[in-house]
């Protein structure tokens, strides 16, 4: 006959009746909760994806062939005009001699851009492209890209609804901006940067302050382009108007496709080497700390 004992008898696991209320933070709680949040992340995710959706990288590679195909030929136009209406003015206006041949200066300016205007775009591409990317972390991108590239349209927005000329054109300027941050934020290998964790707070630190540096250069060539034909089309229409404004405004136009790489060449430079500089002084004590313990352990 067996003997039941007590530590033979397993109690019946009970169930919570259907209607007891239950923990707080769990059940219904916790799921309208998450349908709440994942319902707001959709929607920010939908706003950005308009925007960082797209193959930018293709993109800016294209627009950087097309500008330095044809941006020679724009130079070259705005280096005649300006010489020519320069000339013509000189002589209209009964300028000094010195006056009259400077324009040949103009001429020859022009001459020597429309040649090395592909060259020296290309130059901080190049450097650009040679250097080891920077890591920033992916959380720190995503909450740039909202607060700066979300929240700079929402206040280009405001700006475009008060339906004032300045503040219309302040707040296209804002739109712009934002766009082309959410752009380089969702896609940082343009701006020579990777998703990822620094090895310290100084590798992290550079990383950041570099960026706006990297990106002005990542768009330099687009930049320069954009600025060759607003002042060419803005030259043009003030020949007619004052032929001294219009080959000041020309000359602009066939010199800076030379003179704004090579200054910001010099200025990338000279950042990267202030930044390498500081990085080398931080890390001189772990490397002696190093040192000393190789030296000791021999």
């Amino acid at each position: 006959m067996n003997e039941t004992t007590e530590t033979d008898v397993v109690a019946p696991e009970t169930e919570a009746p259907a209607g007891a209320p239950q923990e707080p933070g769990t059940g219904d709680t916790a799921g309208f909760a998450d349908a709440v949040t994942g319902k707001i992340d959709a929607v920010f995710g939908t706003v950005l994806g308009l925007i960082e959706n797209h193959p930018w990288e293709k993109w800016l590679a294209v627009a950087n062939r097309f500008i330095d195909k044809f941006l020679p030929v724009l130079v070259a136009v705005a280096g005649v005009l300006a010489f020519v209406t320069g000339l013509v003015t000189a002589i209209r206006y009964d300028a000094r001699f010195s006056d009259v041949i400077s324009n040949f200066g103009i001429l020859f300016g022009a001459l020597f851009t429309v040649h090395l205007a592909p060259k020296a775009l290309a130059l901080p591409r190049s450097v650009l492209g040679n250097r080891e990317p920077d890591a920033m972390r992916p959380e720190l991108l995503h909450i740039l890209k909202v607060l700066l590239g979300l929240g700079g349209l929402v206040v280009a927005i405001g700006l475009v609804l008060k339906f004032n000329q300045d503040e219309l054109e302040a707040g296209l300027v804002v739109a712009i901006v934002a766009a082309i941050l959410i752009i380089a934020f969702s896609h940082p290998a343009i701006v020579g940067v990777k998703e990822g964790y620094p090895g310290n707070v100084v590798e992290e630190t550079i990383g950041i302050l570099l960026f706006p540096v990297k990106l002005v250069i990542s768009l330099l060539t687009v930049l320069v382009g954009i600025a060759v034909v607003v002042l060419l089309v803005k030259g043009v229409v003030q020949l007619f108007d004052s032929g001294f404004q219009g080959v000041a405004t020309l000359s602009l136009a066939a010199l800076a496709p030379l003179v704004i790489p090579l200054a910001a060449y010099v200025i990338y430079l000279c950042a990267v080497f202030a930044v390498d500089f500081y990085r080398a002084i931080v890390s001189m004590p772990r490397k002696l700390d190093a040192l000393h313990e190789t030296v000791e352990s021999k």
